[in-house]
């Protein structure tokens, strides 16, 4: 009877955590996404760049976060897709709870703060097509530079929902006075990961079902 009690909440915990749903956002020209997953125990954010094909592929792990790593690698249908594999235990330091402000790689400021500054560890990522990840205890996430058409001069800004929650933030930077530095930020508000339970049962889960994505 214990038996058949445990099984069935572990089939009641599983489907209702097996599904993430995010809700769509603004449609950003050429990419495809950003989307967030859950696997091995780790947080996964893809991005699809529609017009850009590459011949191959590579895994590379992201500087001081041991069990992270970045991946680019040729679309099925087309296009690449970049891959963050994050895991939270990897900023659950002191290293990483005092942090310098940080720019936009270009010098820009970030949109969506008061002072423009981002507070995190930055780290460029040439070989991710010239990613630049920023991480803190706080945050996680990365700016991707994309080709923007020189008429497109909107920036766009939306949160990042996951089952009606908030999990981070997404903006389109437009390209500065010279022509260049537009590019994608992606980045996850890990209080927000932390404080949804559901999200923490999930994490769980999907270290004891390696090979599934949720």
């Amino acid at each position: 009877m214990k038996m058949l009690s445990y099984l069935f909440l572990s089939a009641v915990l599983f489907s209702s955590t097996s599904c993430l749903k995010q809700s769509g956002g603004q449609h950003i020209p050429g990419v495809n996404g950003p989307k967030v997953n859950i696997q091995d125990g780790k947080i996964l954010l893809t991005v699809e760049l529609e017009k850009v094909n590459l011949g191959a592929g590579l895994t590379v792990p992201l500087k001081n976060l041991p069990n992270s790593e970045v991946s680019i690698s040729p679309g099925l249908m087309g296009g690449t897709i970049i891959r963050a594999s994050f895991d939270l235990k990897d900023v659950e330091n002191d290293r990483f709870k005092v942090v310098p402000p940080q720019l936009l790689p270009d010098g820009r400021a970030f949109p969506f703060t008061v002072d423009g500054t981002l507070p995190a560890l930055a780290v460029n990522v040439p070989e991710a097509r010239n990613a630049t990840f920023y991480m803190s205890n706080n945050l996680f996430g990365f700016f991707l530079p994309i080709k923007l058409s020189p008429s497109f001069k909107y920036d766009v800004h939306y949160k990042i929902k996951v089952n009606g929650k908030n999990y981070g933030i997404v903006s389109l930077m437009h390209n500065d006075a010279s022509g260049e530095g537009a590019g994608v930020i992606v980045l996850l508000t890990l209080k927000d990961i932390r404080d949804d339970r559901s999200a923490k049962k999930l994490l769980k889960i999907s270290k004891r079902r390696k090979s599934r994505v949720y």
